[in-house]
């Protein structure tokens, strides 16, 4: 069976593509581990395309059992396009492949919209969902418009995967007729492999995650400037240069460590190391931080406002608090920076089932089932 997933593979991290740059901001984290688990498939013959600014020339490679086509895009002007040459573009390989289905991973950019309007059978894979965080918070105006589309792709897809529950949700009052399965995207082996040590002489909390109004984080900047916090640490690692996040880090308390955009492994050192997480997120499909954070071990601390509580019952692994209610938030983290031998109780909860849960290879077992058009039950049980 032939697969043309369509996504932006992390491609300085794919050695056969001969150097590419490390693209700035988020990347899709979970696609080399999902590109090394579909090795095992000897059915499924996947072709991975996907756009760089970095590639001069459209060009193919090899890597493994699976190929890669490389293309050219321009840095700017493509969504308020339609994407019109870059899925020209995309129309070309697929033209020459000839794939039994089409993968398109992500309405932030070009791909889902290219699966959804190819003319091949096709699924399409959720990554935030635009539609809803534009309600919910301040975004860039760029994302109103991706946003826009997002909506024409829930409806025009033939199949549609998300994270979680939540997810599933939010897609069905936007598109209720569609076909939406579960398929939980795994952790990088990174973090399946790092013990949890917190250090007892440093209660700290951890929040990772993109500096914005959305992910919640002036509401741990608050909490952490009350009294009963003082004497522990906030450490933020994320990047944002806006000027909203400026001044949220002009007025911040000394206590709260501003560390920059981390490395995956900087990130891991640092969840080792801290107490627990806090998102106080007002809307994620299905946070990566979050099942990094379970698959090591922490407690978190977050809202309801997502995915995560897939992972995160209230009193569970962890507390969820209403996005904004700062005072219950402070108690929640207080609790958990209070007493280590409590935090580590928490932190125990599921964690044997997360790990289970969150293996690249089980994702990858049922996206191949997708792929052949089988009836998938819940990601989780």
């Amino acid at each position: 069976m032939r697969v043309a997933i369509l996504g932006q593979y992390p491609l300085h991290l794919l050695p056969e593509a001969g150097g590419f740059p490390e693209p700035p901001g988020h990347w899709a984290t979970w696609f080399p581990q999902l590109k090394g688990a579909f090795e095992a498939f000897a059915d499924l013959d996947v072709h991975w395309v996907t756009l760089s600014p970095a590639a001069e020339t459209a060009r193919t490679v090899v890597s493994g059992r699976q190929t890669f086509h490389l293309l050219p895009t321009a840095r700017s002007r493509r969504a308020s396009t339609l994407f019109r040459e870059d899925r020209r573009r995309i129309g070309g390989v697929l033209a020459e492949l000839r794939p039994d289905l089409v993968h398109g991973w992500g309405t932030e950019d070009v791909y889902a919209l290219a699966a959804a309007t190819s003319g091949f059978p096709n699924v399409v894979s959720m990554q935030g969902i635009l539609s809803h965080y534009v309600l919910h918070s301040r975004m860039h105006p760029r994302d109103y418009l991706q946003a826009t589309i997002e909506m024409g792709v829930l409806w025009k897809a033939d199949r549609i995967t998300t994270e979680s529950a939540w997810g599933r949700d939010v897609l069905l009052r936007r598109s209720p007729r569609a076909r939406i399965d579960l398929v939980e995207y795994g952790v990088r082996d990174l973090f399946l492999s790092v013990p949890w040590e917190p250090d007892p002489a440093c209660p700290a909390a951890l929040f990772i995650g993109s500096l914005t109004p959305r992910k919640g984080i002036q509401d741990a900047v608050e909490a952490f400037g009350d009294p009963a916090l003082r004497d522990r640490e906030l450490w933020v690692a994320g990047a944002g240069g806006s000027a909203w996040a400026e001044a949220l880090r002009a007025r911040s308390t000394p206590n709260v460590r501003w560390l920059g955009q981390q490395t995956p492994e900087q990130t891991a050192g640092l969840l080792a190391r801290a107490w627990c997480l806090v998102l106080p997120t007002r809307g994620d499909t299905s946070p990566n931080v979050v099942k990094e954070a379970r698959v090591i071990g922490l407690p978190v601390v977050t809202t309801p406002c997502g995915g995560q509580t897939t992972y995160v019952r209230n009193g569970g692994a962890g507390y969820l608090v209403a996005a904004g209610d700062v005072p219950m938030l402070t108690g929640r983290i207080c609790a958990l920076l209070g007493d280590l031998d409590r935090t580590r109780e928490t932190g125990a909860v599921d964690h044997l089932l997360h790990r289970r849960w969150l293996d690249p290879a089980r994702t990858a077992k049922r996206f191949a089932a997708v792929y052949r058009g089988e009836s998938l039950g819940d990601a989780i049980p």
